[in-house]
């Protein structure tokens, strides 16, 4: 083979090998950004749990746990489509919840209704009348200007939750966190379909590595083989 041929094929395996290890270099800088993440999180998880009755959560609210008491204004009620829960689609029901003594609501995640096209779950209605005491944790709702609500079949969902938009939609002040409310063995949602009590509380997003570690290993693995190919073509016999 000519040797210009050979330069060009060598030359070609070290830009991507390159790509590769740039790759992994990025996937690394992403794991040592999630776990000072994590490390910040876990940290306001240990704080003292706010009773946002009394008082409002100074600073980020990321995790923050805290308890509430009050009534869900279903009226005002969101649902956020495309959601998966363990592989089936379905929606997160978004309810203010109205505090007793204060004129402030707070977004509730209820937790999750199966839908066939994780758009509509039927006509059945998942309310928790009543005042309500609920626990969860705290995150900062998200504030693009827009959530893209859809309307189908006189139903709307919401692609996300957005702090300017909801305040829009509701006739009261809506503080800018959402309390993902934890599952109360002794106060059960109202709603069960197959044995399965509805809205399906959820967790928080897990406080773990997530893919980054294996997806840079992999890139330097695969870096490694081609760059490894590049030495061998070259240095085999013509």
């Amino acid at each position: 083979m000519l040797p210009i041929v050979r330069r060009t094929i060598f030359g070609t395996t070290l830009v991507v090998a390159a790509g590769c290890f740039g790759l992994a270099a990025w996937q690394t800088k992403r794991l040592i950004t999630r776990r000072a993440a994590n490390a910040k999180a876990t940290a306001q998880r240990d704080l003292p749990i706010v009773d946002l009755n009394r008082e409002q959560p100074s600073g980020d609210p990321t995790y923050r746990r805290a308890v509430a008491q009050g009534a869900f204004d279903s009226a005002h009620e969101f649902r956020i489509r495309n959601r998966l829960v363990q592989g089936t689609p379905g929606v997160h029901i978004i309810t203010p919840l109205l505090l007793t003594g204060r004129d402030t609501a707070v977004l509730a995640d209820r937790g999750f209704v199966p839908a066939p096209d994780a758009i509509d779950p039927g006509k059945v209605e998942y309310g928790e009348p009543g005042p309500k005491q609920v626990g969860g944790v705290l995150f900062p709702v998200p504030d693009f200007g827009d959530g893209k609500p859809l309307k189908r079949s006189g139903e709307e969902t919401w692609q996300r939750l957005d702090l300017a938009a909801i305040r829009r939609r509701v006739p009261y002040p809506v503080a800018s966190y959402y309390l993902i409310v934890e599952a109360d063995p002794d106060h059960p949602a109202e709603h069960t379909i197959r044995g399965r009590t509805l809205p399906i509380r959820i967790t928080p997003p897990a406080l773990d590595d997530g893919p980054h570690l294996s997806y840079a290993i992999q890139w330097v693995l695969i870096g490694g083989a081609v760059l490894g190919f590049g030495v061998f073509f070259v240095r085999r016999e013509p």
